[in-house]
């Protein structure tokens, strides 16, 4: 197995005996820069993806003819998740707005399908962000924006997703159009403030970090 780390090639010093993963933690501890930590792999030219890495950490290195293993900073990490989740969010909230839209139409089960849609991304950028959190050591509960605590900002969706799945079961489609329109839009807008702080945390690691 050939092994390169941000391009340049790692000559001698590796076990490649063992699974792939052991090699990963072998060019994390041995191979990465202070601060570093690996953010993705390629094996044989292929980008391995979050659905296959399990599997492919559990392969045996030694049916793998080269490795890549892309390093970054954990600031680096947190502003670029952060930048695609302010993306992301603001296009949930318009689509939020359309499953409403399509409710109030009639459109009831288009509607629901779109917002099952909505639902799988809010997921997703609630995992960001308690991600983003942990990787910057922040103290959730002592933080607070808009002069609230940010722990509860961060628990705000769940209690609106109730309410949506209340809604839902009760086929009561017309207070599902109004949380959407109302309550979740302010749930979203604190949750860009979320982000934004987190982009900003980021940034001045980042201009903190030498060079």
């Amino acid at each position: 197995m050939d092994v390169y780390v941000n391009d340049n090639k790692v000559d001698g010093g590796l076990d490649t005996s063992g699974a792939v993963r052991d090699v990963v933690m072998q060019v994390q501890d041995h191979h990465c820069g202070q601060g570093q930590v690996v953010m993705a792999i390629r094996c044989d030219g292929a980008e391995i993806g979050a659905g296959a890495m399990a599997e492919m950490l559990a392969r045996p290195a030694g049916d793998v003819g080269r490795l890549d293993v892309h390093t970054s900073t954990k600031p680096a990490l947190v502003h670029d998740a952060m930048t695609h989740a302010s993306v992301t969010l603001q296009d949930t909230e318009s689509a939020c707005q359309r499953v409403a839209e399509l409710i109030n139409e009639g459109e009831s089960q288009q509607g629901i399908e779109l917002l099952g849609q909505c639902l799988h991304v809010w997921q997703q950028v609630h995992e960001a962000v308690a991600k983003s959190i942990a990787m910057l050591d922040l103290d959730a509960d002592a933080m607070t924006i808009r002069d609230e605590p940010l722990a509860d900002i961060i628990g705000m969706p769940k209690d609106s997703l109730l309410q949506i799945k209340q809604a839902l079961t009760a086929q009561d489609h017309v207070l599902l159009a109004d949380i959407l329109q109302y309550e979740f839009s302010e749930v979203t807008d604190r949750w860009h403030s979320v982000i934004a702080m987190l982009r900003h945390e980021a940034e001045e690691r980042l201009e903190e970090s030498p060079s």
